[in-house]
């Protein structure tokens, strides 16, 4: 078997969009636990911005033998923004991942160069999104002195009780600082950024970041035309410096101008091995650190 597609036995995918969704999206829920267990990997947790994936990711977890599919809550305004009863709800579910705010946060709208709610150019709502989400003020974590909002401080305990994942979805680096600081308190110790790249974090706040005990996920969807974010080149160098221990691949695909999940990681591995990235890291970043993370 070729080596890109040996990788992807028994990878663990934490991040990957589907469909039904707000957004329109390539591959439904089945599909994509299907697609996803056809290529060999064995377990992929599904993510939403509008809405909790942890009771769909049951019933996807029944029908599709052979892989493990895990679900997550997002708190963005459709759950209440961080809503300690909608977090708690969503651990009980089974969740093992939660997400700060991504598309409704404050940090959002710098990110994609003004859009609210939504992304924009490539993946808008579809019919839009109404005057009401429009107007609603965008999340920040902190407030004007600088110091976490009180129920930030209630989901954090609550992760770390349920030895779950907080994943800093789109907030600024300056959140994150915030955050870490707060998960060390309550022992909290599964701390996730996403597509750093794509955050416009710089290579030497991630590298403070994952000195700090987080760990920096690197997604397909950076490398690819739609948000390409960074070159291979970059990519794969970032990966060298900051180390292999403190990093997860992963997919973040399932948006029509990407490739299907599976596709999109092969596409990701073959391009780090090109860039002589050998087997042992690219498991330990793929295989071995998500696991660790997302089974509790």
């Amino acid at each position: 078997m070729r080596d890109d597609l040996e990788l992807l036995h028994g990878g663990v995918d934490i991040h990957v969009h589907n469909g039904p969704d707000l957004y329109p999206r390539i591959e439904d829920n089945f599909q994509t636990a299907r697609s996803a267990r056809k290529a060999g990997l064995r377990a992929i947790c599904l993510k939403c911005h509008n809405f909790p994936t942890a009771q769909m990711a049951i019933v996807t977890d029944n029908e599709v033998a052979g892989i493990d599919v895990f679900g997550s809550l997002v708190c963005n305004h459709q759950v209440g923004g961080v809503n300690p009863i909608a977090v708690e709800t969503a651990l009980k579910y089974g969740a093992p991942q939660i997400y700060m705010p991504t598309i409704d946060s404050h940090n959002h709208v710098s990110l994609t160069g003004g859009y609210v709610g939504q992304h924009g150019k490539g993946l808008m709502i579809k019919g839009g999104i109404s005057e009401y989400t429009l107007k609603a003020p965008r999340i920040n974590l902190l407030d004007s002195d600088g110091n976490l909002a009180p129920e930030v401080s209630v989901v954090i305990e609550m992760l770390a009780d349920a030895n779950a994942i907080l994943n800093f979805g789109h907030i600024s680096f300056k959140e994150m600082q915030a955050l870490i600081a707060e998960a060390k308190r309550h022992e909290l110790k599964k701390l996730v950024v996403d597509h750093p790249f794509f955050s416009k974090l710089s290579v030497a706040e991630q590298q403070a970041l994952a000195d700090s005990g987080v760990y920096i996920n690197y997604t397909a969807g950076e490398l690819l035309p739609r948000w390409w974010r960074v070159s291979v080149d970059d990519f794969a160098g970032a990966i060298r410096q900051i180390g292999p221990e403190r990093m997860v691949l992963s997919s973040d695909c399932g948006q029509l101008h990407n490739p299907p999940e599976a596709e999109g990681l092969r596409i990701m591995c073959q391009l780090l091995l090109e860039e002589g990235l050998g087997e042992i890291a690219i498991k330990r970043m793929f295989h071995e650190n998500p696991a660790e993370l997302l089974y509790r």
